[in-house]
């Protein structure tokens, strides 16, 4: 994914750094039922990311105050059949949304994940696409179809 980043992050959410999570449960719930379109309790995402706490291709992180303080978090997989990285998930608390402009930095952050996770191509998976489409995204070949007849 090749989207440019203007250096326009609000001061404290230049504070903020990600970091990887070994504990799931550190993360407040509420920043889990913030997520749009979610169909999973937080409970049962904390069972999960439990359950996945040795498989190198998940990816959990905090978004970290120099206190510790956690004030969002990112979740990503790896598709290690085709080498492609799925964003399921960034949620930030609103003091640090700065009109969209937290996107930045995650943006920034799955850059470099990407490198090291040596993904070839990324996909983010949102309720929102025209939120992201103004800040770079492209609409994928690949299209994500839900059939609810079943």
């Amino acid at each position: 994914m090749s989207v440019e980043c203007k250096n326009v992050l609000h001061p404290q959410l230049d504070e903020l750094t990600f970091v990887k999570l070994r504990f799931p449960r550190v993360i407040p719930r509420e920043l889990i039922e913030n997520v749009k379109g979610r169909t999973f309790t937080p409970d049962q995402f904390y069972r999960f990311q439990e359950g996945q706490s040795h498989n190198p291709n998940n990816y959990l992180f905090g978004l970290v105050d120099e206190n510790k303080v956690i004030h969002g978090y990112l979740w990503a997989e790896k598709n290690y059949l085709d080498d492609s990285l799925f964003v399921n998930t960034f949620s930030i608390t609103k003091e640090y949304w700065n009109k969209g402009e937290a996107i930045h930095k995650a943006i920034e952050f799955v850059a470099d994940l990407k490198e090291k996770a040596e993904a070839k191509r990324v996909f983010w998976i949102s309720s929102n696409d025209k939120f992201f489409l103004k800040y770079g995204f492209k609409r994928s070949k690949q299209v994500l179809l839900e059939y609810n007849d079943l």
